[in-house]
């Protein structure tokens, strides 16, 4: 199972892996004809996505990490039994959905209460344990009890990216929204995109990039890397479902791999509250 410890090992373009991926990144492929290509409407923002588009954000990461890496690791890196649970940016549930059956309490924060709905369909079992409340990352509610875990997936990425000012300083606001959450003695498990139709894990954005050095370099956490493939029912879907959240050139990429597998690598950032 390719699991890799930062940094990862050289990529080796004929291994085996490689050549049975089929990929094609932008700048590498042949496209097929216009007569055969049909364009796409102009994908929405992610601020929309989140907004009104919920069932395609959840078509989008149901066909994600195929082999279930993420959930493999994770439960391998934290003992959630009996565990009180803050997790940012929380979505449809999805990361929620690994470890909510062991914990004791979660408590899932999202800016956009179209997404909260859907983590509430989806999480409806564990109705019991679960409090879903609209909030920013940057500004997230005072918890009348500390968590013993932080966790966020694909959130703060967002809030690095687009927010104003310098990656220090939102990196610094967005730590100081979870310290004053989490115990003294508390775990932080932050998820991030390492590429998408990348044949090898790297930053997608030069913000990300300075973002993901200062999580280890200043405030101390480790770095894994690993595979999250997506696999569709057919390339055209994997097409066309990417390129409604990527846009059309990422379209036209998979569509000339002509594969229902798309390479997805995913980083995870863990370790104690830093000081």
């Amino acid at each position: 199972r390719p699991l890799y410890i930062h940094p990862p090992p050289p990529f080796n373009p004929q291994s085996p892996r490689a050549q049975n991926r089929k990929i094609a990144s932008p700048g590498d492929f042949r496209l097929p004809s216009a007569a055969g290509l049909e364009m796409m409407p102009p994908m929405p923002s992610m601020h929309d996505i989140y907004r009104r588009h919920r069932a395609e954000y959840d078509h989008l990461v149901n066909a994600e990490d195929h082999e279930r890496h993420l959930p493999e690791f994770l439960n391998s890196l934290v003992d959630w039994r009996g565990k009180t649970v803050l997790e940012g940016g929380i979505g449809t549930g999805r990361v929620a959905e690994m470890y909510a059956d062991k914990a004791r309490r979660v408590s899932g924060f999202d800016r956009e209460p179209h997404m909260l709905e859907a983590a509430g369909e989806r999480l409806a079992r564990f109705a019991d344990k679960l409090e879903l409340r609209p909030a920013d990352n940057l500004d997230l509610p005072l918890l009348p009890e500390k968590a013993d875990v932080f966790v966020e997936g694909w959130s703060w990425g967002h809030s690095i990216v687009d927010g104003p000012g310098s990656v220090e300083d939102i990196a610094d606001a967005l730590f100081a929204q979870v310290r004053k959450n989490l115990a003294a003695d508390g775990f932080v498990v932050l998820i991030e995109t390492l590429g998408t139709n990348s044949l090898q894990p790297a930053a997608p954005h030069p913000r990300l990039a300075e973002f993901y050095q200062l999580l280890q370099s200043r405030h101390g956490l480790r770095q894994t890397a690993i595979s999250t493939d997506y696999r569709f029912p057919s390339a055209r879907e994997a097409a066309d479902t990417l390129g409604f959240f990527f846009g059309e050139d990422m379209r036209r990429a998979v569509l000339a791999a002509n594969s229902p597998l798309v390479p997805e690598w995913t980083g995870i950032w863990h370790g104690p509250l830093p000081a």
